[in-house]
């Protein structure tokens, strides 16, 4: 008896750890990844991006009065990454380094332990897979934290378009 419940128990654990790692991830804060720039609505208010002249990131917009917390962590920046066509692929999100670890709780809680780990200089680089969403998770010692949040729509996109091909 108590090898079948250990059994059920386990069997549980593992279905839980797979349901979460089947996830996909379709936007970020109700913004479709692959939406055009100029037709972005939320709460039925089209947003109006505002180009960051300060960002190095190209194509790098903000939103205006945009909710600068991901949970308890406070951001100090927010900013929404557009390709060449106009079209939402990727998340910049950065907080003092006193937030990093609370970050780290939030990807870990909702995705699991990360999978790729290095170091670059001052920084201690983590990374999350899910689906076909990329979190990378930066931590500059003793400065910040910096949160990319890329997706790979468009790969998605091309993959069904290309495998579903009738005209030969």
């Amino acid at each position: 008896m108590k090898k079948l419940l250990l059994a059920i128990t386990l069997l549980g654990f593992a279905q839980l750890g797979f349901s979460a790692e089947s996830e996909a991830v379709l936007s970020f804060r109700k913004v479709l990844w692959g939406s055009a720039k100029d037709s972005i609505y939320r709460d039925g208010k089209k947003l109006e991006f505002v180009k960051d002249k300060t960002s190095l990131i190209k194509n790098a917009y903000a939103l205006p009065g945009d909710d600068m917390t991901i949970g308890a962590v406070k951001l100090d920046k927010v900013l929404y990454i557009f390709n060449d066509d106009s079209r939402f692929y990727k998340v910049f999100l950065q907080g003092s380094f006193e937030q990093v670890e609370e970050m780290k709780f939030i990807l870990t809680y909702k995705y699991g332990d990360y999978r790729n780990e290095s170091f670059v200089d001052d920084s201690h680089i983590m990374q999350w897979q899910v689906k076909d969403v990329t979190f990378t998770l930066k931590e500059v010692t003793k400065s910040r934290f910096e949160l990319t949040i890329e997706s790979n729509w468009q790969a998605s996109s091309d993959y069904k378009k290309n495998t579903s091909v009738d005209d030969f």
